[in-house]
């Protein structure tokens, strides 16, 4: 554990079912413990019990990769306008593969991936008082050094087999810190319009036509924007459009 001269608070744990949980859990604790600062990072070396986006297991060898939950409370957010920290988030993630020497594109609604392999995983969980927001929880699974993967749907990618080196996994932590306490600054600041077009200019498949599947239904379409709800718009063939959520509609690899 230890207290961080930037905006945020780093507790390190060794190992954990999962660091959401655990923030939830001790949400109380960790924001006395980070006194000034307004985002709080629980790491873990190790997950029993780790989770992605729609309900998947995130599996992760001890030790290898980043797996961090951060925590933060956006309560200046208009719950309309909730998509934004998800974009600032994906884009921390993008800024900090960079600055690692990594070029990556966003997939829609926050997955990190370096051509059709998926380097990092993002879940975002909101907790609401009344009508607005009262805090989130931003897991982040990113793959360092792991070089041997179980097999899963997606084709995984870590560091280590994008540069043939060894990352010191604290290193990417304090990359990746850096780079969401700016792109928080934005949203603090209410530049949702700059988040958004940061974002559509990094989303992969966005103004062209790519294959996408709706339950049992392959179609190709035209990713033609964003909404500030997280919806996107897709233009199909023939020229109409249609909005779709989150877990409505997948673009295919």
């Amino acid at each position: 554990m230890e207290n961080s001269a930037h905006d945020y608070y780093i507790h390190h744990l060794a190992e954990t079912p999962s660091t959401n949980d655990y923030a939830r859990e001790q949400a109380a604790a960790l924001w006395a413990a980070a006194g000034e600062c307004n985002i709080i990072a629980v790491q873990a070396d190790a997950q029993t019990a780790g989770r992605g986006q729609r309900g998947n297991v995130w599996h992760s060898a001890a030790g290898e990769n980043l797996l961090v939950s951060l925590m933060v409370r956006p309560t200046f957010l208009p719950v309309i306008s909730q998509f934004a920290l998800s974009q600032a988030i994906a884009l921390a993630v993008r800024s900090a593969m960079s600055y690692m020497g990594v070029q990556v594109e966003l997939k829609w609604p926050n997955d990190i991936y370096v051509g059709e392999k998926k380097l990092a995983g993002i879940l975002v969980e909101l907790f609401y008082s009344g009508s607005g927001i009262e805090s989130a929880i931003i897991g982040v699974g990113l793959n360092v050094n792991q070089t041997a993967f179980e097999p899963m749907d997606k084709v995984p990618v870590s560091l280590k087999l994008l540069q043939g080196t060894t990352f010191a996994v604290s290193d990417v932590l304090g990359a990746l810190l850096d780079s969401f306490s700016y792109y928080y600054s934005l949203l603090q600041r209410g530049d949702y319009a700059l988040l958004a077009a940061d974002y559509k200019r990094c989303l992969m498949g966005y103004g062209k036509v790519m294959r996408y599947r709706c339950g049992e239904t392959l179609f190709d379409a035209r990713l033609a924007d964003v909404l500030g709800t997280g919806h996107i718009v897709l233009e199909r063939t023939d020229g109409t459009a249609v909005q779709y959520a989150f877990k409505e509609v997948e673009l295919v690899l």
